[in-house]
């Protein structure tokens, strides 16, 4: 059930398990709004919930960041290790198979050099939305909630570092208020706006120990809503 996407830049290809979790435009738009930005090539980014490793390939073969892609699911953090291999990227990319509430505890990343984190994070709370085998994991809050995605977040990042997340419009204000309480300040967030329809993500940029201080706008992402009701 597997099957090889060509992403379209630099050469760039992906695995993918038609029985699990597949990557969609939001990952693309994730990544992209990470990339949009001058950045600390010397600095180490986490992506947090890797799956197949769509953003942290997009990151490293894109403008060679290095990044460390943390997955619970076994399956999946195998499935990243093949993609990173597959495009020559195990200089840059590094997978790691654990729960983020121990990445620190456990000491896996070097939170000295951690200024950049991204994530893609499941979108519902548990019995919310259709429950999918296969892809539990990446749609659900089974196995991390927003509030300690949040609270993994400001652990590792050092003050001024950033945390850069794709999100649905309807827990805008949970997300905000979390990483408000946990001293990263929204400063930037970009509505995922689709044809005909409200728009169902968005994309934020919050800093540690920033002053407050937030800029909206709108982005016309074709087909973005498709990955919330897909999910």
């Amino acid at each position: 059930m597997e099957r090889i996407d060509d992403l379209g830049i630099n050469g760039l290809k992906l695995i993918q398990d038609d029985t699990k979790f597949c990557f969609g435009t939001d990952s693309v738009e994730l990544a992209n709004f990470v990339l949009d930005r001058k950045l600390d090539m010397k600095s180490t980014a986490i992506d947090l919930g890797a799956g197949n490793g769509i953003i942290a390939i997009l990151l490293a073969g894109k403008k060679g960041l290095n990044v460390k892609a943390i997955e619970i699911d076994d399956e999946a953090a195998a499935l990243c290790g093949r993609n990173i291999e597959l495009n020559n990227l195990g200089h840059l990319v590094k997978v790691i198979s654990s729960p983020m509430q121990d990445i620190i505890k456990n000491k896996l990343v070097d939170t000295n050099k951690i200024n950049i984190v991204v994530s893609n994070p499941p979108y519902f709370r548990l019995g919310a939305g259709e429950l999918k085998i296969g892809a539990e994991l990446a749609r659900h809050e089974v196995a991390v909630t927003q509030r300690e995605l949040v609270e993994t977040v400001s652990d590792l990042l050092s003050a001024g570092g950033m945390f850069f997340i794709v999100y649905p419009v309807d827990r805008m204000a949970e997300l905000i208020y979390n990483c408000k309480d946990l001293r990263l300040e929204p400063k930037e967030i970009i509505l995922l706006d689709a044809p005909n329809k409200p728009p169902l993500l968005f994309l934020m940029r919050a800093v540690k120990n920033a002053k407050t201080g937030l800029k909206v706008s709108v982005r016309n992402a074709r087909n973005c809503g498709m990955e919330y009701n897909s999910r």
